[in-house]
């Protein structure tokens, strides 16, 4: 498609590389490898095929001018109140808070059956009962970071209030919509920033990043440093803050220019879990942002927010959801969570408690002799691929020219 010749060159130009390129040492020091950290596949494509774009369809565009902002740089009515307001926080009083959501409380209270808790299961011990709201995806000083003077801070908590303010809003709207004509454009990058910032402020996210770091201090330790380094309790938290917001507008670019739909299903059957913001595996293997032909956000038991590759030429399709519509969102859930998956009080006798959900996201690197340009590479050397795959740990299958050393410490973040 059109739209997305235009996304793609955007992003594989200002995202950080996916992909190693390592070629042998001309002197026998160890290979050299260079790379951005990685963060959450935005702008890879899900193959090294080699050739050019075509246009494959043509539609009308809804909302009369580009759904893009740039990467940030293009920003205008809400969406630069919103940036305004995230850059104010920077010179705030540092809060008192230490317990620092990675989900947010208002979003989970959707499936709250009391406005304080919800119905949990805990996918590492089978175990499901009720947990309060304040006590799940929470961790002490998960945001804490230190600042150019040298100390330690939470004022990052103090954008993520900016952040779960707006994120509140859309959820609502979306809950509520009935007709997507009255949809707004600044409603679109709202949704846009919205899903891409929830996907990315996770534990698994962190996770992932710290598998991914530990890979590549294992192979160029003299210019990547562990994230979790004990001398430097917040250094984990920096790297994954700044990454974050780094990264968040050009991340809503990709999502920005996908269909949105809505899946109602009157009768309550979609769940949550702590990492909210699903692209399904294929085959074990997650697709990159631009190829998942479906990106899952439930924004209650009744509605999930669906942004998909299939463009209609309108602002949003309702749909009312099929038993197979709610399949997706429910395998969505329990293959995407990291460890917990939530439900409505109607719904808590259908968590997979007998299920044995050992797999869930993990790192996945492989080997090829192309870049994702099509460039060949000559052997012995290799362009390495970093995606994420569905497995019980790191899943790392690559070549033995002898360019790679082991990386065991990855399974400590498995």
């Amino acid at each position: 498609m059109v739209r997305s010749v235009g996304c793609v060159v955007h992003a594989l130009r200002c995202r950080p590389l996916w992909w190693l390129r390592i070629t042998p040492p001309t002197q026998p020091r160890g290979v050299t490898v260079r790379a951005s950290y990685y963060l959450g596949n935005v702008a890879a494509s899900d193959s090294f095929g080699v050739g050019d774009w075509t246009v494959v369809q043509r539609v009308r565009n809804p909302w009369g001018q580009v759904p893009l902002t740039d990467g940030g740089q293009s920003l205008h009515g809400r969406a630069r109140d919103y940036m305004d307001k995230l850059l104010s926080m920077q010179n705030a009083e540092d809060p008192v808070s230490r317990r620092h959501h990675y989900v947010p409380k208002a979003y989970l209270r959707q499936w709250s059956f009391d406005g304080k808790q919800v119905w949990a299961l805990d996918t590492l011990t089978g175990a499901v009962k009720p947990l309060g709201l304040a006590d799940i995806c929470v961790e002490e000083n998960f945001y804490r970071v230190v600042g150019p003077d040298g100390a330690a801070h939470n004022r990052v908590e103090l954008l993520f209030g900016v952040v779960d303010a707006e994120l509140r809003r859309v959820q609502i709207l979306f809950n509520q919509l009935e007709d997507p004509n009255e949809l707004e454009f600044d409603d679109l990058i709202a949704l846009g920033v919205t899903v891409a910032v929830q996907r990315m402020r996770t534990l698994q996210q962190r996770r992932l990043r710290e598998q991914h770091n530990e890979w590549l201090v294992a192979q160029n330790p003299r210019d990547f440093k562990p994230m979790n380094d004990p001398a430097n309790p917040h250094l984990a938290a920096g790297v994954h803050t700044e990454l974050l917001f780094s990264a968040m507008w050009e991340a809503a670019d990709v999502f920005t220019s996908r269909q949105i739909e809505v899946w109602h299903d009157a009768q309550g059957r979609f769940m949550t879990c702590d990492a909210p913001v699903l692209v399904p595996f294929r085959r074990n293997v997650r697709p990159s942002l631009m190829a998942a032909p479906h990106i899952v956000w439930p924004i209650s038991p009744h509605r999930a927010v669906v942004l998909g590759n299939d463009h209609f030429g309108d602002k949003a399709v309702i749909r009312q959801a099929t038993g197979k519509l709610v399949g997706v969102v429910r395998e969505s859930v329990q293959q995407g969570r990291e460890r917990m998956i939530f439900a409505s009080e109607e719904q808590r006798a259908r968590l997979p408690s007998t299920k044995t959900l050992r797999r869930r996201a993990q790192m996945r690197l492989r080997c090829s002799q192309h870049t994702p340009e099509g460039e060949y590479i000559k052997p012995p050397g290799c362009c390495v691929e970093q995606s994420e795959s569905l497995a019980v740990g790191p899943d790392v299958a690559l070549c033995d020219q002898g360019l790679h050393a082991p990386a065991p410490n990855m399974w400590t973040h498995a």
